[in-house]
Protein backbone atom coordinates (compact mmCIF):
# COMPACT_ATOMS: atom_id res chain seq x y z
CA UNK A 1 0.00 0.00 0.00
CA UNK A 2 1.46 3.54 -0.55
CA UNK A 3 2.52 5.86 2.02
CA UNK A 4 0.00 8.17 3.12
CA UNK A 5 -0.04 12.03 4.66
CA UNK A 6 -2.47 13.98 6.53
CA UNK A 7 -2.53 17.53 7.76
CA UNK A 8 -3.74 19.87 9.97
CA UNK A 9 -3.59 17.72 13.41
CA UNK A 10 -3.77 19.35 16.67
CA UNK A 11 -1.22 18.56 19.14
CA UNK A 12 -4.20 16.52 21.22
CA UNK A 13 -4.57 14.69 17.73
CA UNK A 14 -1.02 13.69 17.01
CA UNK A 15 -0.87 12.40 20.18
CA UNK A 16 -4.28 10.26 19.90
CA UNK A 17 -2.57 8.74 16.83
CA UNK A 18 0.74 8.17 18.12
CA UNK A 19 -1.14 6.02 20.99
CA UNK A 20 -3.01 4.03 18.75
CA UNK A 21 -0.56 3.00 17.10
CA UNK A 22 1.75 1.73 20.18
CA UNK A 23 -1.86 -0.08 21.06
CA UNK A 24 -1.61 -1.68 17.43
CA UNK A 25 1.74 -2.71 18.16
CA UNK A 26 3.65 0.31 16.94
CA UNK A 27 7.73 0.20 18.91
CA UNK A 28 8.74 4.03 18.96
CA UNK A 29 11.98 5.24 17.95
CA UNK A 30 13.78 6.78 20.45
CA UNK A 31 16.04 8.91 18.42
CA UNK A 32 14.19 11.76 16.38
CA UNK A 33 15.99 12.62 12.61
CA UNK A 34 14.79 16.26 12.44
CA UNK A 35 13.45 19.20 15.90
CA UNK A 36 10.26 19.39 13.68
CA UNK A 37 9.34 15.55 14.64
CA UNK A 38 7.20 15.15 17.49
CA UNK A 39 7.84 11.19 17.24
CA UNK A 40 8.27 8.22 14.71
CA UNK A 41 7.48 4.80 15.56
CA UNK A 42 7.77 1.59 13.34
CA UNK A 43 5.24 -1.62 12.47
CA UNK A 44 7.23 -3.53 10.60
CA UNK A 45 8.81 -2.05 7.75
CA UNK A 46 6.38 0.53 7.92
CA UNK A 47 7.27 3.90 9.28
CA UNK A 48 4.47 6.50 10.83
CA UNK A 49 6.18 10.06 11.74
CA UNK A 50 4.41 12.75 13.57
CA UNK A 51 5.49 16.25 12.83
CA UNK A 52 4.84 19.52 15.23
CA UNK A 53 3.42 21.14 12.68
CA UNK A 54 0.19 18.77 12.99
CA UNK A 55 1.76 16.44 9.94
CA UNK A 56 1.79 12.86 10.01
CA UNK A 57 2.90 10.62 7.30
CA UNK A 58 3.33 7.19 6.56
CA UNK A 59 5.54 5.53 4.23
CA UNK A 60 3.10 2.75 3.60
CA UNK A 61 4.00 -1.15 3.21
CA UNK A 62 2.65 -4.17 3.09
CA UNK A 63 1.23 -5.16 6.30
CA UNK A 64 -2.72 -6.34 6.48
CA UNK A 65 -3.84 -3.71 8.60
CA UNK A 66 -2.62 -1.11 6.90
CA UNK A 67 -6.02 0.32 5.71
CA UNK A 68 -7.45 -0.11 8.79
CA UNK A 69 -4.52 2.11 10.35
CA UNK A 70 -5.02 4.68 7.66
CA UNK A 71 -8.74 4.94 8.02
CA UNK A 72 -8.11 5.68 11.98
CA UNK A 73 -5.82 8.03 11.67
CA UNK A 74 -8.37 9.55 9.12
CA UNK A 75 -10.96 9.62 12.38
CA UNK A 76 -8.50 10.85 14.37
CA UNK A 77 -7.73 13.86 12.53
CA UNK A 78 -11.30 14.43 11.16
CA UNK A 79 -10.35 13.52 7.03
CA UNK A 80 -12.95 11.21 5.83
Amino acid sequence: MKGKTWKGASPDALEQVRRLLLRRGAVEDKDLKSPHEAWRVRIEGCVFTGYRSGTIYANGGDIPELPFLYKSISDVVGEN
